[in-house]
């Protein structure tokens, strides 16, 4: 499944659709998110634990804001460069009742840990946007900041699909095998034609090179 853009660091301007091909008709709906995030929405900053000794460490983005138009959806946006995720740069819309749904799955199957807290669920029809989208991006950002929680298989289908979250508890069942998956556009493709040009075309011309 693929989440409803993706693109590269050097094209932070332009949005991606589901199939990761550049759509110039979204350019309306990314100023649209820009807008509700800077009015409504809360963005904070991520520190993710790298162990790789080599490593640089990056720092991770992550957003939510209301959906222009519909009281029940949020943008969630996530910018990092940290190796745990497949797509570096992404956004998804989720409902505000999944945000709990979310935490349900990661509580049952992490007993032990203590669950990062979410307000009480009415209040996401009394408080203002603002409040809202800072209260649902702390509650993402201290999961995200849970080595044990940032592993789980949940939590990336949340992020970086638009699977429903019916579908993602069955991922953790053994019901579904789904993964974030980089759209096609991004992959580097090996166009050698092996089969007709055989190991000529890998390592030069044998007989050329004798001669």
């Amino acid at each position: 499944m693929h989440p409803l853009w993706e693109t590269a660091a050097s094209e932070s301007d332009s949005v991606d659709t589901i199939d990761g091909n550049s759509d110039s008709n979204n350019s309306i709906e990314g100023k649209e998110m820009e807008h509700a995030t800077d009015e409504h929405g809360a963005t904070l900053l991520v520190s993710l634990e790298d162990g790789r000794m080599s490593a640089s460490v990056q720092p991770t983005f992550l957003s939510v804001c209301p959906v222009p138009g519909d009281s029940q959806l949020f943008y969630i946006r996530l910018q990092t460069s940290h190796y745990s995720f497949s797509i570096k740069k992404s956004c998804v819309a989720r409902s505000g009742s999944s945000f709990y749904q979310l935490r349900s799955i990661l509580k049952s199957h992490h007993p032990y840990l203590t669950m990062p807290s979410l307000p009480m669920l009415p209040s996401l029809w009394i408080c203002s946007y603002h409040t809202i989208s800072l209260q649902l991006v702390t509650f993402l950002s201290a999961v995200l900041a849970e080595r044990e929680l940032l592993s789980n298989k949940a939590l990336h289908l949340f992020l970086q699909t638009e699977l429903s979250m019916e579908k993602i508890n069955d991922n953790l069942e053994g019901k579904r095998d789904d993964e974030v998956l980089v759209p096609k556009s991004k992959i580097v493709k090996d166009e050698r034609n092996n089969t007709k040009e055989g190991f000529g075309a890998l390592f030069g011309n044998v007989n050329n090179n004798n001669n």
